[in-house]
C-alpha cells in the first residue's frame, strides 16, 4: 500500500480564508513527516499549490536540488515526490532518512513548505510477549504487552483475546490507550484462561501474536500495595487527553492520591480519577510538571512518580496580515510564535533565506522583526517566517505587494496674472511613497525663508502631500517661472508654471554658459513685470532659430540648442523683450563651446603566451591641453606587471614585452580636458592551449553509491570540459551525457554520478577545449560493481514437524557471493547439528538452501540469509512455523455424583494448528466394558466454550451400567494435521 501524505484538500479555505484570490498557498501547511515501509515505498504530493499554476519542485534540507534516481527516486511532473520499494542493501540515509522541502514559483512569488522528514522503516523480525501475571480474587489485574524497543515506535497493541476470543471493553474488562489490559473485580474463573496481545506494524502492516500467559487467583490475604501499573514519563500534545497509568494490587483496596509538583491534585473538572489512574482532559502546557501517586493501605504504601511533558504546537504568525506598499519605501513585518521555547527564527523572501544587510534589519528577541528599507520591484512577492525546534518546524507567509511610488502631481496652480500688492497662494498636490518632499524655485533659483514668501505643507487623509507658497503682498520682482518638486527614494517630480505680476516689463542678470560639443543645452530668458509682447533671441543681429538645431519658445523664453557645434554656436546671444510696441529693452549671454576629448576606438589582437604587445591610444578630436591616463581592470596599472607607457601629445601608447598570465584583463584609456573626461576600453585575453591537470583513468564505481570520475584541465580562457559516453563494453561509440541532478559536471570539470546503476558501467571521454590550439581528450571505463543484494525468499513458510524442510535465498552481485544463515541472530554453522546449508551458482546468481532434518518445535521462529560480497550485504527474513500434534491436556474432575460427573481440562500448546474440536469417551476398568458407550460426548470448541483454547467445564451424565468407577479419555483433533495424529490426556474417577 502507499502511504501517502495526509489528507491534502483540507486546507485551501482554511490556510490563507484571509486571501481568497491569492495566487500562493499550502494545501497541507502541517505535514511534516512520512514515514513508510521499504517494501511499499511512498507517494508525498507537494504541500503548496497556486494560481495561476505553479512550478514545484523538491529539494533536500541543505537546499540542494534532487535528482532522479532511476527505480529509487522520482518527481513526477504534477511535483509528487515518489520514493520507491527497495530491498535493504539499497537504503541509502540521503534519500530513504532524511529531510526535505517543496517549493512553489509563479509570476506573484515562491513559498517553500515546512520540513518534511521522509524516513523509510525496513522489515526486521521480532516477537512481542505477556507474562503471567498474580492477584487476589476481587483485585483487579494487568497484563501488559512488552515490545521491543527496537519496533516499539512503530507497533502498536490491536486487541486482547482470552484463550482465542477477542475482548472488548466492557464492565469487568478494559484495555487502555497505552494498550495494557485491565480485569476488574478478578475472580476464580478468570484464572481459567490464556491471555495474548495482538499488534500491528503501522507501516509494514504485519501482526503479531504474543505467547500465552496465565493469571494466578489467590484468596484475599491481608498486604501492603505493590505496584501493578505506573509510568516514569509521558508526552503530549496540548489539547490532547493523558492517561497516567497508577494501579496497586494490596488488601484491604487500597486508597489512591495524586500530588502534582509536591502540592495535592485537585480532581475536579479536567482532572479525573479513573480505574487506571489519573485522566487528564484537553491537556493544557501548564499540566506540565511531576507527578506522584500515592497508594497506601493499614499495612503500608507504595508511589508512582513520574513526569509528564505537555507541549504547545509551533505556530507561527506574520502580522501585518495584509502588506501593499510602493516601490521606495519601508515595509516591517513581525512574527509571533507559541508554542515551544529556544525555537531558531528565520525570514525568506521567495524560497531565499534573508540575513541582515544594506537594506535589511532584523531584530528583536529571537529575531522577530524584519525591517527592510528603500524597496525596490524585486523586493515584492512571498515573505515567510520559519521557526524550528528539534524535528517540529512552523511558517507563516504573507504576500507583499510593491506598487510604484514614484511621485505624481495630482493637482497644481496654473498660470495667472496679479497686481501689485495683491495675494498669491500657489498649492502642490502630490502623492508617493513613501511620502514625498516638496521643494519651491522661482525662475531656478531656490526660494528662501523671509524673502516675501511663506511655504507651508499638509497631509491628507488620502496620505497626499498638499505644499503651500503664500505671498502676502505681491510685487513686480515676485513674477516669473514658479517650480515646485517632489522628490522621494522611488523618484521625482517636477510641475512649473508662470505668475505674472503686473508692471514694468525688464529681464532678471543673466550668467554666461558653457556648453559642451555634441550634448545639447538651454539659454533662459527670465522676464519680469507684465505685459509685454514678446520674446526673442538674435545671434550676430540674426533673429534665431535660422538652423534645425535651435528651437526658440516664444512664451517662456527659453532657446534649446541642439547637438551644440563649436565653430557654430560659440558666440553672444541677446535675448529682447518687446515692453511697449515702440519700446524693447535686451540682456545678453556668451555660450562658451567646449569639445571633449575623442578617443579612436582600439582593440587588442589575439595573443598568446610570451608575445609582445603595442597598443596606442590617440585622441583624435577636442580641446588641448588634454591628459591620457590608463587602467587595468578599473585601477591604476601595478608596476609590478612590466607595462610601459609612453605619451605624446595627444597620443598614450601601452607596451608589453613578454606577455603572461597575469597580463589578462581589461585596460581603459581615459582622456580627460575642461569639457569632459572619456575613455575607452578593451580587453586583452592572453590565450593558454587546454593541456591535463588530472587525466581520466579506469575506476570502478559501487551500485547505488557516488563516484567521481577525474579530470581537470589548465589553459586560457579557462577550457571547456565536456564529457561522452559509450554504453558497455564494446567497441566505444561516444554520444553527449544528458546532465542531471544525478549526473553532474563538477566545477574542476569531474564528472559527479551521484547514485551509479549498472547501466552507468561502459566508456567515458573527457574531452577539453578553449579555441586554442588543438582539443585533448582522454577515455577511461568504468566498472559498476553491484553489491550483494537478494533476490528472492519466502517470507513465511510451514513445516510439519519431524519431516524435512527447505528454504532457500536466491543472491545476486560481484563474485564471490558470501550467503550467511541465522536463527534469532545466532549464526548457523556446520557444527550445529540439524542444519545443513548448501550453495550453488546458477547463472548469474547464487542460490543458497537451508535444510533442517528434521524440523522440531524449536524451529519456530525466523531464519535469515545474508548475502555479503565486498561491496555490500543484504538479508531476507523467513519467519518459519512448525505444526505438530497438539500437547495432552491437563484434565481433573471437578465433581462427582450418583449420575454425573462434572470435568475440567486446559489446553496446552496447540501445535501451531487451530483445535477443531474435543472427543471424550468413557470405559470401565474392566477393558470389556463400556465399549458401546465409546463416543459419549463430543465438544466443539465454537459450542462449547467462548475459544478454541480455553479450559473446558463439562457435566457427563452417566447411565446405570456405568456406575463402576469410570476412565475417561479426552482427544484434541488438530485442523491441518491428519486425524489419526492426535494426542490424549487421560484421568480416571472414582465413586
Amino acid at each position: 500500500m502507499w502511504i501517502l501524505a495526509l489528507s491534502l484538500f483540507q486546507s485551501f479555505a482554511n490556510v490563507f480564508s484571509e486571501e481568497p484570490h491569492s495566487s500562493l498557498y499550502f494545501v497541507n501547511a502541517s505535514l511534516q513527516e512520512v514515514v513508510f515501509a521499504s517494501t511499499s515505498g511512498t507517494l508525498v504530493p507537494c504541500p503548496a499549490a497556486g494560481i495561476p499554476p505553479v512550478t514545484l519542485r523538491w529539494y533536500l534540507a541543505t537546499g540542494e536540488e534532487i535528482y532522479d534516481v532511476p527505480g529509487i527516486r522520482h518527481v513526477h511532473p504534477n511535483g509528487t515526490l515518489q520514493i520507491f520499494p527497495f530491498p535493504p542493501s539499497s537504503f541509502s540515509t540521503l534519500i530513504h532518512d532524511n529531510t526535505y522541502y517543496c517549493t512553489a514559483e509563479n509570476p506573484s512569488g515562491k513559498i517553500r513548505s515546512q520540513d518534511v522528514h521522509i524516513k523509510a522503516v525496513l522489515r526486521e523480525p521480532y516477537t512481542v510477549r505477556v507474562e503471567d501475571q498474580k492477584t487476589m480474587r476481587g483485585n483487579v489485574a494487568v497484563f501488559k504487552c512488552i515490545i521491543p524497543s527496537s519496533v516499539e515506535a512503530y507497533v502498536t497493541v490491536v486487541s486482547w483475546e482470552k484463550d482465542t476470543v477477542s475482548l472488548v471493553s466492557g464492565s469487568r474488562f478494559l484495555i487502555t490507550s497505552t494498550g495494557a489490559l485491565y480485569i476488574k473485580d478478578v475472580q476464580n474463573e478468570d484464572g481459567l484462561y490464556n491471555y495474548r496481545c495482538i499488534t500491528r506494524h503501522r507501516y509494514t502492516g504485519e501482526t503479531r501474536q504474543s505467547n500465552s500467559a496465565r493469571l494466578f487467583v489467590s484468596d484475599p490475604a491481608n498486604s501492603a500495595p505493590s505496584i501493578l501499573d505506573g509510568f516514569d514519563h509521558r508526552k503530549a500534545m496540548a489539547g490532547q487527553r493523558v492517561e497516567l497509568p497508577c494501579k496497586a494490587l494490596g488488601h484491604p483496596e487500597p486508597d489512591y492520591r495524586w500530588l502534582k509538583d509536591n502540592m495535592p491534585l485537585e480532581l475536579s473538572g479536567r482532572f479525573q480519577k479513573t480505574v487506571t489512574g489519573l485522566l487528564i482532559e484537553n491537556s493544557r502546557p501548564s499540566d506540565s510538571g511531576s507527578y506522584v501517586c500515592e497508594v497506601s493501605n493499614r499495612y503500608g504504601t507504595a508511589k508512582v512518580i513520574g513526569r509528564l511533558y505537555v507541549k504547545q504546537p509551533l505556530k507561527a504568525t506574520i502580522s501585518p496580515r495584509k502588506v501593499k506598499s510602493s516601490v521606495g519605501s519601508q515595509v516591517s513585518l513581525s512574527c509571533s510564535v507559541t508554542g515551544n521555547e529556544d525555537q531558531e527564527l528565520s525570514w525568506y523572501r521567495n524560497g531565499e533565506i534573508l540575513n541582515p544587510g544594506k537594506n535589511v534589519r532584523i531584530t528583536g528577541l529571537n529575531h522577530a522583526n524584519l525591517i527592510m528599507d528603500h524597496m525596490v520591484k524585486s523586493d515584492g512577492g512571498a515573505y515567510q517566517c520559519f521557526v524550528r525546534k528539534d524535528k517540529l518546524s512552523a511558517q507563516d507567509y504573507v504576500q507583499v505587494v510593491l506598487e510604484d511610488g514614484t511621485p505624481k502631481i495630482i493637482s497644481a496652480f496654473s498660470e495667472k496674472v496679479v497686481s501689485p500688492a495683491e495675494p498669491v497662494s500657489l498649492v502642490c498636490n502630490v502623492k508617493g511613497t513613501p511620502l514625498p518632499t516638496v521643494t519651491w524655485t522661482l525662475d531656478d533659483d531656490p526660494i528662501l525663508k523671509g524673502s516675501g514668501h511663506r511655504i507651508s505643507q499638509m497631509i491628507t487623509s488620502e496620505g497626499n502631500v498638499v505644499s503651500y507658497l503664500n505671498i502676502s503682498s505681491s510685487q513686480v520682482r515676485d513674477g516669473g517661472v514658479y517650480r515646485c518638486t517632489a522628490n522621494n527614494s522611488a523618484g521625482v517630480v517636477l510641475y512649473q508654471a508662470r505668475i505674472n505680476v503686473r508692471g514694468p516689463a525688464s529681464i532678471r542678470p543673466m550668467k554666461n554658459i558653457t556648453a559642451i560639443a555634441g550634448r545639447d543645452t538651454y539659454i533662459h530668458c527670465r522676464v519680469i513685470g507684465y505685459p509685454y509682447y514678446s520674446i526673442k533671441w538674435y545671434k550676430n543681429a540674426n533673429l534665431l532659430p535660422f538652423n534645425h538645431r535651435q528651437v526658440a519658445f516664444e512664451n517662456n523664453g527659453t532657446l534649446k540648442l541642439s547637438d551644440v557645434q563649436k565653430e557654430v554656436d560659440e558666440g553672444e546671444y541677446t535675448c529682447n523683450v518687446l515692453v511697449q510696441p515702440q519700446l524693447s529693452t535686451s540682456q545678453s549671454v556668451h555660450v562658451t563651446v567646449k569639445v571633449p576629448p575623442f578617443i579612436q576606438p582600439f582593440e587588442f589582437p589575439r595573443f598568446s603566451i610570451g608575445q609582445r604587445v603595442f597598443i596606442p591610444c590617440v585622441v583624435v578630436s577636442g580641446d588641448l591641453p588634454i591628459t591620457i591616463t590608463w587602467q587595468k581592470d578599473g585601477r591604476p596599472i601595478p608596476a609590478s606587471l612590466g607595462v610601459t607607457i609612453d605619451n605624446i601629445d595627444f597620443t598614450s601608447s601601452l607596451r608589453i614585452s613578454n606577455l603572461s598570465l597575469m597580463h589578462n584583463g581589461n585596460y581603459t584609456c581615459i582622456a580627460r580636458n575642461e569639457a569632459a573626461a572619456v575613455e575607452h576600453q578593451s580587453q586583452l585575453i592572453v590565450r593558454v592551449p587546454p593541456k591535463f591537470v588530472v587525466q581520466p583513468r579506469d575506476q570502478d564505481g559501487i551500485y547505488g553509491k557516488a563516484v567521481i570520475l577525474n579530470c581537470s584541465a589548465e589553459g586560457y580562457p579557462v577550457p571547456t570540459i565536456v564529457w561522452k559516453f559509450s554504453k558497455g563494453a564494446g567497441v566505444p561509440q561516444f554520444q553527449p551525457i544528458a546532465l542531471n541532478g544525478r549526473i553532474q559536471v563538477l566545477s574542476n570539470g569531474s564528472l559527479l554520478i551521484k547514485h551509479v546503476v549498472e547501466e552507468d558501467s561502459g566508456y567515458y571521454l573527457c574531452k577539453v577545449s578553449n579555441d586554442v590550439g588543438a582539443d585533448v581528450s582522454k577515455s577511461m571505463y568504468l566498472t559498476v560493481k553491484i553489491p550483494a543484494m537478494i533476490t528472492s525468499y519466502p517470507n513465511t513458510t510451514l513445516a510439519t514437524q519431524g519431516q524435512r524442510k527447505e528454504m532457500s535465498c536466491t543472491a545476486h552481485g560481484e563474485k564471490p557471493i558470501i550467503v550467511r544463515w541465522e536463527k534469532e541472530d545466532r549464526i548457523i554453522n556446520p557444527e550445529m547439528a540439524r542444519y545443513l546449508v548448501s550453495t550453488k551458482e546458477v547463472g548469474e546468481e547464487v542460490i543458497s538452501t537451508l535444510q533442517i532434518l528434521p524440523t522440531v518445535r524449536e524451529d519456530s521462529g525466523f531464519f535469515s540469509c545474508h548475502a555479503i560480497n565486498s561491496y555490500g550485504e543484504d538479508r531476507g527474513i523467513i519467519q518459519l512455523t512448525v505444526q505438530e500434534p497438539p500437547d495432552p491436556p491437563e484434565i481433573e474432575i471437578k465433581d462427582v455424583k450418583a449420575r454425573t460427573i462434572t470435568l475440567r481440562w486446559t489446553m496446552g500448546f496447540d501445535g501451531n494448528s487451530p483445535i477443531t474440536g474435543y472427543d471424550i469417551e468413557c470405559k470401565n476398568k474392566s477393558a470389556s466394558a463400556c465399549t458401546p458407550r465409546t463416543g459419549l460426548a463430543r465438544v466443539s470448541p465454537a459450542t462449547r466454550s467462548p475459544s478454541r483454547r480455553m479450559r473446558q467445564l463439562l457435566m457427563v451424565h452417566l447411565r446405570k451400567f456405568t456406575w463402576n468407577p469410570p476412565h475417561l479419555r479426552v482427544s484434541g483433533l488438530p485442523g491441518r494435521l491428519p486425524r489419526n495424529t492426535y494426542k490424549m490426556g487421560s484421568f480416571a474417577a472414582t465413586k
